[in-house]
């Protein structure tokens, strides 16, 4: 089965247009209707449907998709560890991280990964947990760094460090600083983390937990849009306490006292179990466990699903 077959089917699987993935894998349009009519073909099935404005996956197509993300991971494995017994080390690292650790963690272990290893090749991104995940699941990142669990049980997630999560408002907002009553929680403006962040999935299970129902809720993109609100005055947020560190000292933010356990999660770096980490990555990963030695006799998590 050709590979160069295989990356031009997920191409247009992915993105559902034969043109696009011609200039994706940078061939001529008919050289991909050519490689697709071949490996169908050799599969002996159809697998796309193909309209004048749409093309979409067949029942084979999908699982053709999911067969041939594998078997070219694990390609893209062979070829990172041949290089690695070639060279001696494999001087790559793709790590990517969620928001808040993203913006608050990592740049400084970064820092310390840069000087230590100069030559390696270090690539970086933030997003969206879900996004993260996905992409570490499908070996487009080699690791990653996120808050809360993993939202595929695809990975393993070893726990780094306790993210304490505190609940803020601006030192002018008009919310007694010890909250007493249900209705005061319940009438105050909330601020909170955009949908499908792992942040927003916390506040809404917490909400659920202590059958809260806001009246309230202003929606942010990222823990920055977030802080900022709550500092603008907005009303209260439940952030991660390595967020605000600098505000609360400086009293541009205030802790509230909402009665109510807060939610409770840990860092976590992820990666896939099958994943083989050459020289760059090890060294990541040596740095992970040089800055966040685990309590003695504490669990190696092996986490599945995502936070509560």
């Amino acid at each position: 089965m050709n590979f160069s077959h295989l990356r031009t089917f997920v191409a247009v699987a992915e993105l559902r247009h034969f043109a696009h993935a011609a200039s994706a894998c940078n061939v001529s349009q008919p050289a991909v209707s050519h490689q697709i009519a071949q490996l169908e073909q050799e599969v002996g099935a159809k697998l796309l449907n193909r309209t004048a404005r749409r093309v979409s996956l067949t029942v084979a197509g999908e699982v053709m998709l999911e067969e041939s993300l594998r078997i070219l991971a694990a390609v893209d494995r062979a070829r990172e560890r041949m290089h690695g017994v070639a060279s001696g080390a494999v001087g790559r690292i793709r790590l990517g991280a969620s928001a808040t650790p993203g913006l608050y963690l990592v740049p400084r272990l970064l820092a310390v990964y840069r000087t230590a290893h100069p030559t390696f090749d270090l690539q970086f991104e933030i997003g969206g947990l879900d996004e993260i995940c996905a992409r570490v699941a499908r070996n487009d990142l080699d690791m990653a760094i996120i808050g809360g669990l993993p939202t595929t049980h695809e990975l393993r997630a070893k726990p780094l460090c306790r993210d304490e999560l505190v609940a803020v408002q601006a030192p002018t907002t008009r919310v007694p600083a010890k909250t007493r009553r249900r209705a005061e929680l319940e009438n105050v403006c909330w601020i909170a983390r955009e949908e499908g962040s792992a942040a927003r999935r916390e506040l809404d299970a917490w909400f659920h937990r202590h059958r809260l129902k806001p009246a309230r809720l202003m929606i942010f993109n990222g823990p920055d849009a977030v802080k900022r609100a709550a500092i603008a005055g907005l009303g209260i947020a439940i952030v991660s306490k390595m967020t605000v560190d600098e505000e609360l000292k400086a009293r541009r933010l205030t802790e509230v006292d909402v009665r109510l356990p807060l939610p409770v999660r840990d860092i976590h770096v992820v990666d896939h179990p099958q994943k083989h980490h050459g020289a760059a990555c090890s060294a990541m990963l040596a740095l992970l466990a040089r800055t966040f030695p685990l309590p003695h006799g504490a669990p190696q998590k092996a986490a599945k699903g995502h936070v509560a």
